[in-house]
């Protein structure tokens, strides 16, 4: 059982400090904490190298389990490295010291400028203060902006933003799930055209500033496109889900393929504490018929197959997904066509 686990998710706890608009997750609404029990089990089950990954809920809010778990690899599994996806507003000076002594890669989600992030996540400030403590201990992060209506018109001046921090290697876009919070419809998905546009526009952003400063703020989607361009052999499933390769594990010990997907009895994977109830599941990675007229199709990786589901394109390519990946390529191809060298010359 679960011989393929290549990619596990500790859901730390499913509280958080924050209430974002549009969390898929409704997380602060109930305070469950996973223990060190249920951590311990669950780093047992993968039979070979995996991918950890620490959420929530703001998994800061458990960060003694944090620290109990590297202590744990440390004698353990030496080889495992952490990763962490935090909202960042609970970040201070030994925190970030702790951090850096765990050597814990960070995510931290910011959805744009202190207006926009502001009124969509809140606590804008105390996330760009966390992130200046990290720089002061050298500490490099990657920003994860979820894309709305609203976040995608300002995506420019979070590359902006980013440079100004000093400590952000890249911005990764996720696109908006309607479920949890943003099941109200208050938070709207940015359209086909805003994402064609801005995506743009937040790239040559990007290039201009590289030009004055030397400094690359890399957009994540964009530098996969060019990956998938120049390079052979580019597996084209969406996520470790897509194989049976992906774990969640909630505080009370449910698995889950996705975290999306979590609570949806569909996909519950069974309890870590009872064995009997556990089964391996796969998501489908869908295609829609436009694809396979595609160009791109043969190393295009598709739509988020959970967010598919959520959305309710399960046998289809959200068109958003397409556009995305679509004009990733676009953009990675016309820079190759003016002279094959990244931040060259471009104009979009």
């Amino acid at each position: 059982m679960f011989k393929n686990v290549k990619f596990l998710v500790l859901w730390l706890t499913n509280d958080c400090n924050l209430r974002c608009k549009y969390c898929y997750a409704n997380a602060g609404e109930k305070n469950e904490y996973m223990t060190f029990e249920t951590a311990r089990k669950a780093l047992e089950m993968p039979k070979s190298k995996f991918k950890l990954q620490l959420a929530g809920g703001e998994p800061l809010l458990n960060f003694n389990l944090v620290k109990d778990i590297y202590n744990y690899l440390k004698v353990n599994n030496p080889e495992i490295k952490i990763q962490m996806q935090t909202n960042g507003a609970l970040i201070n000076s030994e925190v970030a010291k702790e951090i850096k002594k765990m050597d814990i890669s960070l995510g931290v989600s910011l959805d744009g400028p202190i207006g926009i992030n502001e009124k969509l996540r809140g606590k804008t400030k105390d996330v760009i203060n966390g992130i200046k403590i990290l720089a002061q201990e050298g500490i490099m992060v990657n920003l994860n902006c979820v894309v709305t209506n609203e976040s995608i018109q300002h995506l420019h001046k979070l590359v902006d933003l980013a440079l100004y921090l000093g400590n952000v290697g890249g911005i990764g876009l996720d696109l908006l799930r309607e479920t949890g919070r943003a099941s109200n419809g208050e938070v709207k998905k940015a359209t086909p055209s805003q994402i064609e546009k801005h995506l743009k526009e937040a790239y040559n952003r990007s290039i201009e500033l590289y030009k004055l400063t030397g400094r690359k703020i890399i957009i994540r989607e964009i530098e996969d496109a060019r990956k998938r361009i120049t390079e052979n052999n580019i597996c084209t499933d969406y996520c470790h889900a897509v194989y049976g390769g992906s774990m969640v594990v909630h505080p009370d010990g449910s698995l889950y393929p996705c975290g999306s997907l979590s609570k949806d009895e569909k996909y519950y994977m069974g309890n870590i504490s009872n064995l009997s109830s556990q089964r391996e599941i796969r998501i489908t990675n869908n295609k829609s018929e436009s694809c396979k007229i595609c160009k791109y199709e043969k190393i295009c990786v598709g739509a988020c197959p959970a967010r598919n589901i959520i959305n309710g394109k399960s046998s289809e390519i959200n068109i958003e997904d397409c556009i995305l990946r679509k004009t990733s390529f676009k953009i990675v191809e016309k820079e190759i066509k003016q002279g094959g060298e990244e931040y060259k010359n471009a104009n979009y």
